[in-house]
């Protein structure tokens, strides 16, 4: 029998996307690396404290007004019309405007609340240095409201080769501005430098590199009614899932000393680059085909799903394991004694890993646009996550607050299955075996 010719077409370009976006994502991280080890050995490890700091600021405040712009582009049936994409990139604007303008306040107000003794004595939000990071952030987002929409364009149509040189020319351009800055006595500057540099060349690139409709700034009522009415839930749920997923930075910003701080945020790099291969496949090849599944064959999402499922699970356990066994080779081979801390750290946020193929049905949840339901499956782990780690940590030590952190993803999948189970079937038996894994190897983890 011949296949369906639109399933035959999603499933080629779902492979050829995965495969792309793997092979980008694969480049990315070896310019990352790259670039890491060179900056370790120009600047001192508080350089990447302070940097990690500000990233996780700013991600917070992106993540804080996120409308699901891009998302909206992927799934509307009318995300291809230049008219909604006038309407989206003009709410870009306004957004990266209102977050630029909130990191200035913060740098302005950083330094008069150091001056009093408000922040804690010794931790990274005590650096004077750190004031002139965020404002440098706040330049590099600004520019990033003046990008085409023709990204999300792309990632609609599952045409992600344009998308991923764009994405490695800005991350080539910006590491060259990091190492000039650095040879050239900037100092832990060079890493604000490279920011705003990186925010210009992707800029730039949107719309050279690109093709699509012309980028304009108009407001149609009606587009914008559509857009709000499916991010506004996103504005929260965002929020949370940040707090969920980065949260624990902020935290442990605040907890650590600063050096500790320093090697905790390089541990998060490599944990991050992990977690990235599988979100790089989630957001730009099984959001679309999700998308477009319960636009136009609805009957197959149980049946792919549960093909991706295994997927998933394999890539993470071999993920962790990965992790988990070469972490302190990795880090003795390629980084200087001075950051040896750094593979304690990377064992102990591995466990997160195991946790990443229940975002499927999150997936399933939020493409079916049903954001406010979504929403709630965010926020638990997120709430959970900030209000309780420093008890955890004041209670039981280092070492169990950050694997408490790296497990509270956990909280959300009950929630998962009751909202995805009305348009997949679950297996909660099968469904719970990565759950339990990770849950015993935490215990071994933290005990041991």
């Amino acid at each position: 029998m011949t296949p369906h010719p639109a399933r035959k077409s999603l499933k080629k370009r779902a492979f050829k996307g995965g495969f792309v976006a793997l092979s980008g994502f694969g480049a990315s991280q070896g310019i990352r690396l790259a670039s890491n080890l060179v900056m370790t050995r120009l600047l001192a490890p508080d350089a990447f404290g302070l940097m990690g700091i500000t990233l996780a600021i700013q991600i917070w405040l992106n993540m804080m007004s996120d409308l699901g712009l891009d998302a909206s582009i992927i799934r509307s049936r009318h995300g291809e019309e230049p008219k909604f994409l006038a309407t989206a990139r003009t709410l870009q604007l306004a957004r990266n405007t209102l977050i630029a303008s909130v990191l200035v306040i913060a740098a302005f107000a950083l330094g008069p609340l150091q001056n009093a003794g408000v922040v804690k004595e010794g931790s990274v939000y005590a650096d004077p240095r750190l004031p002139t990071f965020i404002a440098c952030a706040a330049l590099g987002v600004f520019i990033n409201g003046f990008n085409a929409m023709r990204i999300a364009l792309h990632n609609r149509h599952l045409n992600l080769v344009p998308v991923i040189r764009l994405e490695l020319s800005s991350q080539i351009i910006s590491i060259a501005a990091m190492v000039a800055g650095a040879l050239n006595g900037l100092g832990v500057y060079s890493l604000a430098l490279g920011a705003v540099v990186s925010a210009i060349a992707k800029c730039a690139g949107s719309f050279w590199l690109l093709s699509g409709p012309p980028a304009r700034f108009e407001f149609h009522r009606e587009y914008f009614d559509e857009i709000f009415h499916y991010g506004k839930w996103l504005l929260i749920a965002s929020t949370f899932g940040y707090l969920a997923s980065r949260g624990d930075q902020l935290i442990f910003g605040w907890l650590f000393p600063i050096e500790s701080f320093a090697f905790y945020s390089i541990a998060t790099i490599w944990i991050v680059a992990c977690r990235t291969i599988i979100e790089t496949i989630q957001r730009r090849v099984t959001y679309p085909v999700f998308s477009e599944l319960h636009r136009e064959r609805p009957h197959d999402l149980t049946r792919i799903y549960r093909q991706m499922r295994l997927a998933y699970e394999a890539g993470c356990l071999v993920l962790f394991t990965g992790v988990y066994l070469t972490a302190d080779f990795v880090i003795q081979i390629l980084y200087t004694d001075a950051y040896h801390d750094v593979s304690r750290y990377m064992k102990l946020l591995a466990v997160m890993l195991l946790l990443m193929p229940y975002r499927l049905l999150s997936s399933i949840v939020l493409t079916s646009g049903d954001s406010r339901r979504f929403t709630i499956v965010t926020v638990v782990p997120g709430f959970v996550l900030f209000t309780v780690t420093p008890f955890v940590f004041h209670a039981y030590g280092e070492t169990a607050a950050v694997v408490f952190a790296a497990l509270t993803g956990v909280l959300s999948i009950p929630f998962n299955w009751a909202y995805a189970r009305k348009f997949v079937k679950i297996d909660y038996l099968r469904e719970s075996v990565m759950a339990v894994v990770a849950l015993v190897i935490a215990a071994l983890i933290v005990f041991a």
